[in-house]
């Protein structure tokens, strides 16, 4: 039988319109005859043609990103250089060039900061708040180094309006970010950016002593640049600690509760933006400002306080939150029903419920969610299967919906102590854990299909899943008999839900757990087709 070879696409030279096999390897669309005409069809414009998301404006979203094609999840939809990185505001003491814990044992041999060693002094990251140390010479007082230090606070502020000097290009797209000034002004937060960042660098940095094209340092500048640091700036979690960066293209994305992209950040510190899902060409690209695993109130409440703007997605918009009654609490006044928001837009709108119709008010919602998160919280910090059982199975009988958010987060601890635990390793907890990680794993497939937010909850559970399903294989010594098709079946489940998990992970770092665990799924993946290979052997 003759072997078809797959016919090669082509098409004409988006260049000079001759025959074209070569295909432009970012957006698929345009064909090219050789490497020369891509060269010049990119400097005439395909540059910008190529991207596959457009900016738009609107007095509503400001500044927003649309597809401007057709993209299949996985898709890299951009790439974005920061403008600027550093240290957490709160953070115990770390280097000021590699961001590794310090223990004070090696200073900064010009500004007194504690660094690691030589090599990280000189690393280009250092160099704002060491030129400007070399300068004015105050003293960097750090002498506890077991505990956060405000002295960190100062320093992406300093290297935000270092900028100026330093690359007036990247400052003019720093200041085009939103900083919500006028939104700021008089709020607590303002209060305390003014005692501790503003003054600290006009009155210990002297900041107003440097020329004024040199350095911002006006009160409503450095104010302008906290506010555009606690709007827009990213978490990027490192092997030994996080810090932040300032990106102008990633800050265009819009808000959802549900997003269709995820980001993770590559070695190079670039934030990479994938599609989450299929997006549709003219569909609105988005992320998320907030924690996924947070009720329509906290998550609102969140982002009214830190981002100035009330959220009104699909997933706020619904009183069930995509069906998972996520906030959802038992009904007081009869045995059946369950308590949800009459108006989840309105903050302070009534609950109701939905067999009986009594209601109970937005603010006695909040206290009984706080509550209940105290409790879980002081459970989760010293974690026992027993514990975890009892305030789970109690509240989910007499206070909240099996699946409330609080709930999730002691389901997502318990199902990774079954079968670890020693008082939780026997048939029985196997059982409770393989329901346990089906129901958990349907609540994060209904809030995020993507992943884009869960996936690091997900694989966990993925994994752990897998474990259970494996444990059915153990054969019993006193059996005589084995189900085989049973054992096929479970070795089958087991493998995809490796598979499944390698899947969800595959994008997380390496030096982090979640990428660890995404290498042990596959060392596990490949122990298990071994084993399998002997069943039918």
């Amino acid at each position: 039988m003759e072997q078809q070879q797959e016919e090669q696409e082509v098409g004409l030279c988006a260049n000079c319109g001759f025959l074209a096999k070569l295909r432009c390897a970012s957006c698929r669309q345009a064909f090219y005859c050789k490497k020369e005409c891509q060269k010049q069809h990119w400097n005439n414009g395909h540059k910008e043609r190529c991207k596959p998301f457009k900016v738009l404006e609107s007095k509503e979203l400001g500044r927003y990103m649309v597809a401007s094609r057709d993209l299949k999840a996985g898709d890299i939809i951009f790439k974005d250089d920061a403008l600027v990185v550093g240290p957490k505001t709160i953070t115990e003491p770390v280097c000021l060039g590699c961001y590794k814990r310090v223990d004070g044992s090696y200073r900064c041999r010009v500004c007194e900061w504690p660094m690691c060693g030589p090599a990280c002094e000189k690393l280009p990251d250092h160099q704002p708040e060491c030129v400007i140390g070399r300068e004015i010479g105050s003293p960097i007082d750090i002498q506890n180094f077991d505990e956060p230090n405000h002295f960190y606070e100062l320093v992406f502020p300093l290297r935000c309006l270092a900028l100026k000097k330093k690359s007036p290009k990247k400052y003019e797209q720093l200041l085009g970010l939103e900083s919500h000034y006028e939104d700021r002004k008089g709020t607590y937060v303002f209060k305390e950016n003014q005692r501790r960042i503003v003054h600290m660098l006009r009155n210990y940095f002297f900041l107003q002593e440097f020329s004024a094209e040199d350095v911002d340092s006006s009160e409503k500048s450095i104010h302008t640049i906290t506010g555009i640091i606690d709007v827009n700036a990213l978490e990027i979690r490192l092997a030994d600690s996080e810090i932040l960066g300032l990106y102008p293209v990633f800050a265009m994305l819009e808000h959802s509760c549900t997003p269709n992209t995820k980001h993770t950040f590559n070695a190079s510190r670039q934030v990479v933006v994938k599609a989450a899902v299929d997006i549709k060409r003219g569909e609105h690209l988005s992320t998320m400002y907030t924690h996924v695993l947070w009720g329509t109130i906290a998550r609102r409440d969140h982002l009214k306080h830190s981002k100035y703007f009330m959220c009104t997605c699909f997933r706020c918009a619904d009183p069930t939150e995509l069906g998972t009654h996520f906030s959802a609490l038992r009904c007081k006044s009869c045995d059946h029903g369950f308590v949800l928001s009459a108006a989840p837009l309105d903050e302070l709108a009534d609950w109701i419920c939905t067999s009986c119709n009594a209601t109970m008010t937005a603010d006695r919602i909040k206290d009984i969610n706080l509550k209940l998160g105290e409790e879980i919280e002081n459970i989760i910090a010293m974690p026992t299967v027993e514990k975890l059982e009892e305030v789970v199975n109690r509240m989910a009988k007499t206070t909240v919906h099996p699946n409330h958010f609080h709930l999730f987060a002691a389901r997502h601890t318990l199902l990774q102590l079954y079968g670890r635990d020693p008082n939780s390793t026997g048939e029985d907890s196997m059982k409770k854990k393989e329901k346990l990680c089906q129901d958990f794993l349907k609540v994060c497939t209904a809030l995020d299909p993507g992943m884009a937010r869960l996936a690091p909850y997900a694989g966990v559970a993925l994994y752990e899943y897998h474990l259970a399903v494996l444990s059915r294989t153990r054969q019993d010594p006193s059996e005589k008999h084995v189900d085989q098709a049973a054992l096929r079946k479970d070795v089958e489940t087991a493998k995809a839900l490796l598979q499944q998990c390698i899947r969800v992970l595959q994008d997380e770092p390496k030096d982090q757990p979640e990428g660890a665990l995404c290498q042990v799924a596959q060392e596990n993946l490949n122990e298990l087709r071994q084993w399998e290979a002997t069943l039918y052997s």
